[in-house]
């Protein structure tokens, strides 16, 4: 399997970068095609991704820091000893006021040793719950005022109490303490609304989560993953996947925490969310591989002709009202890290490409149960889909079953997004190719 994983997304992005350079600015489209079978890893990570999570050696930065932006550990500063593994990796560590007993002069001195870029501040961790910072929005709103005065003066963006449903006595419901807090507060203090959810399906989650969105404010779901009733990591790896793909296309969305990477429990046991393992050497867990690996939606990443485009690594997909998309799943394929699992009817990926005006044919590497087919649309900046061309995927006997398809196809030169819709049946895709 080709492992990109020890790689920095500077070095990919350099690589596959290279291919696109050959163009002549004065004619788009224009250039030489140079057939190769590498991937273009090129993705940035996505600036939303983060984790809940008190790093615990340097190993966990190296699996993670490639995909992770911005962690918080539920204190006031980081470990000292993690400063460089924080800047190598390009993470902001985010302080929280967990409750009252919090260090304003700890945070206001991190905030000063980091005034390179906007700083935020977390409030109180989940105040209905009793067995957390156990709180009435009253006795929360008391010292309220002391947080306001933090954040402003270190001029962090504050971010409300973390809300998930709760066991404080008349206060489950985490919207309505919210909307009591915010009648006790000033609420133009506060620029963003933190929420904890651990529902079993993207469908009952991001439904709760949806509930937020009354307070106007972006959203910050800084605990989540699949807990009551996870019987299986495949199981946690579809809730990930749905979650991820909905999370990252929300606009009112602005950043999400995986919890949690390793826990007090054994790694493959339920609910199945640990992304790395316990004991050396350390690596991580099929959900670690798809948390890490899968698209982080790079609206800049323009893909070359002539290599390798990974499916998983789509700009945009399709996401229903029932919030089902695109499944993502380890490759079973000789190359490559992750695959579409299975693109159901009307389902669809769209790619940035520079297309080449060489460009004769389309390759598509698949699997397929029954007999598929693949439409590719051409989408202009308004959403609208212009259909270039319908491939037809043969049955290949089994979902392992790999192999590759290639079809004429000529489509317009110049940088442009291309759709592949599933039209017909459920296909499996690891990689296509214009040459």
């Amino acid at each position: 399997m080709k492992n990109i994983i020890s790689l920095s997304i500077s070095a990919l992005l350099m690589l596959s970068l290279a291919a696109c350079n050959t163009n002549n600015p004065d004619n788009p489209g224009s250039g030489t095609i140079e057939d190769s079978n590498e991937y273009a890893y090129i993705q940035s990570k996505s600036a939303k991704r983060g984790v809940s999570f008190s790093w615990q050696m340097d190993e966990d930065f190296d699996l993670l820091g490639s995909a992770v932006s911005w962690s918080y550990n539920w204190a006031n500063t980081p470990a000292a000893s993690q400063e460089s593994k924080y800047r190598q990796y390009g993470i902001q560590f985010v302080p929280m006021c967990w409750n009252n007993n919090y260090s304003a002069d700890n945070i206001a001195a991190y905030y000063t040793s980091h005034s390179d870029k906007q700083n935020y501040l977390l409030g109180y961790n989940e105040p209905n719950l009793t067995d957390q910072a156990n709180m009435t929005p009253t006795q929360a709103a008391e010292r309220w005022n002391e947080v306001v005065a933090l954040a402003k003066g270190s001029n962090a963006r504050l971010i409300s109490p973390a809300m998930n449903w709760g066991t404080l006595a008349g206060w489950s419901n985490g919207v309505q303490w919210l909307q009591e807090f915010f009648k006790l507060v000033n609420p133009d203090d506060i620029d963003g609304v933190a929420v904890h959810i651990y529902m079993n399906s993207a469908k009952a989650a991001l439904g709760d989560l949806k509930r937020y969105k009354v307070f106007g404010k972006p959203l910050w779901l800084t605990e989540f993953c699949s807990w009551d009733g996870t019987s299986s990591s495949a199981a946690q790896c579809q809730f990930m996947c749905q979650c991820i793909n909905a999370l990252e296309q929300d606009p009112d969305l602005e950043r999400y925490a995986w919890f949690i990477p390793r826990w007090n429990q054994a790694t493959e046991s339920a609910p199945y969310m640990q992304l790395i393992t316990k004991s050396k050497p350390y690596a991580l867990t099929e959900r670690g591989k798809l948390f890490v690996n899968m698209s982080s939606f790079d609206q800049k990443a323009v893909y070359p002709c002539g290599k390798r485009i990974p499916a998983e690594h789509y700009r945009a997909c399709s996401v229903d009202e029932n919030f089902s998309s695109p499944l993502i799943a380890l490759c079973t394929d000789v190359n490559g890290i992750l695959q579409i699992d299975g693109l159901a009817l009307n389902q669809w990926m769209d790619y940035q490409i520079n297309v080449l005006s060489g460009v004769k044919h389309i390759q598509i590497r698949y699997a397929a149960t029954r007999d598929s087919e693949i439409t590719v649309y051409r989408v202009d900046e308004e959403g609208n889909e212009s259909a270039l061309q319908t491939i037809e995927l043969p049955v290949t006997g089994s979902k392992t079953a790999w192999t590759t398809l290639t079809a004429d196809f000529t489509p317009e030169a110049g940088t442009q997004v291309l759709r592949l819709k599933c039209t017909k049946g459920l296909p499996r895709i690891n990689w296509f190719k214009l040459n």
